[in-house]
């Protein structure tokens, strides 16, 4: 039974990583940030606005936590890519990816096939309302903070399959004590 949180900033290569450990695992793949695209895209709204909209409207926030919470409850043999997994399934194995802002940035601009001044832009902003509302809601002040992970992977200069064998080792080791 392995449950692990996979949390990463936008850029750094949580979803990649997520899906080709799923995939070599076996494992099931689930991702808060796809649920939170689709909910945007029902109504309407990019990412950005969407994000804005979860500031004047918790629930919206509320459902989705509740959502990444009772997956963890009722799912084995997964990995969720997910900024607050590691806070609503305690008993997973947490993991952070980081990357320099730069690159990040480069990531998503290519990614979303926007300028680089408009991904430094709508993620600046889109981490500043996540910030905001993770402290109002949970008194979270650093979502970010190390502190809450098993294992940090800094992402810059390595391969997706690299970070991903570098988790695998890790969960091996931490499953054998």
């Amino acid at each position: 039974m392995v449950k692990i949180s996979l949390f990463g900033l936008a850029g750094t290569g949580t979803s990649s990583v997520g899906k080709l450990l799923a995939e070599k695992r076996g494992y099931i793949f689930y991702s808060s940030g796809n649920i939170f695209r689709e909910m945007a895209s029902e109504r309407g709204l990019d990412l950005y606005k969407f994000g804005k909209l979860c500031e004047k409207e918790p629930k919206i926030d509320m459902e989705l936590d509740k959502r990444v919470e009772m997956f963890g409850k009722t799912n084995d043999d997964f990995i969720i890519d997910s900024r607050l997994a590691w806070h609503f399934i305690p008993d997973s194995i947490k993991v952070k990816l980081r990357c320099i802002d730069e690159i990040r940035i480069k990531r998503v601009s290519s990614r979303d096939g926007i300028s680089f001044e408009d991904a430094k832009k709508k993620t600046v902003e889109r981490e500043i309302s996540e910030k905001t509302r993770y402290y109002n809601y949970y008194k979270i002040k650093d979502y970010t903070d190390d502190k809450y992970f098993d294992l940090v992977i800094d992402t810059e200069n390595i391969s997706i399959e690299e970070v991903s064998r570098k988790i695998e080792v890790f969960v091996v080791k931490k499953l054998l004590k």
